[in-house]
């Protein structure tokens, strides 16, 4: 999943856009963010089937991709892809791994400078664990809204800060608050897309894919 990065940035965007939500425009939406927020907190597992399309302007390259995604609170993440490469990335608490196809195995340590995650899983794993609360300043935020649904447009406070991200488009299950699909723009009219289908949220899952792969 060479969009690996993105991924991450655009999931922790979900998680503060609702968190920026502005009171003022709906007293009776005072709460969603602090519902948001505790809902993510009380969550011990998610698991949901994965669809991503990656569209590259330059090179030229247009790319569909199915797999899945796990997470285990505190903090372990799997984001795995099985079609049509596969392609590993596993969060364990500060270890960050990730493996391509026949690629040697990859190791990262997480961390954070001035206020500013080392690498972008650390958003999606912020965004199981508190709603990304410690990362919502990032971004300036629109949000529309219908009976059942939320939608969540997001764009970088600091640009250059955020790139290649350009833009965010979420939409979200109201009051589930599961999300049902992302759009992220990138440079040079490129874009990554995700559906997720089937969440499951606290209930067990496979100790297998926390696993470290193999070297």
């Amino acid at each position: 999943m060479q969009s690996s990065g993105s991924m991450v940035s655009i999931c922790a965007a979900v998680a503060a856009g609702l968190v920026a939500f502005s009171p003022s425009a709906a007293r009776a939406d005072a709460t969603n963010a602090d519902g948001f927020v505790a809902h993510q907190a009380a969550t011990q597992t998610f698991e949901a089937d994965l669809r991503q399309v990656f569209h590259w302007s330059f090179p030229r390259r247009h790319v569909e991709s199915l797999g899945y995604i796990n997470y285990r609170a505190p903090d372990s993440l799997s984001i795995i892809l099985t079609n049509p490469a596969s392609e590993i990335v596993l969060v364990r608490g500060h270890d960050l791994y990730i493996k391509r196809d026949k690629k040697a195995l990859a190791a990262y340590k997480l961390e954070v400078h001035n206020g500013k995650p080392t690498q972008k899983v650390q958003f999606l794993l912020s965004f199981f664990q508190n709603g990304c609360t410690n990362f919502a300043d990032l971004f300036d935020v629109n949000i529309a809204r219908t009976p059942d649904t939320c939608t969540v447009t997001l764009t970088p406070k600091h640009s250059l800060q955020m790139l290649p991200l350009r833009s965010v488009e979420n939409v979200i299950a109201w009051p589930s608050m599961d999300v049902r699909s992302m759009r992220i723009g990138l440079l040079m009219n490129s874009y990554i897309t995700y559906e997720f289908r089937n969440p499951r949220r606290n209930q067990p899952l496979d100790a297998a894919v926390f696993e470290v792969p193999k070297p």
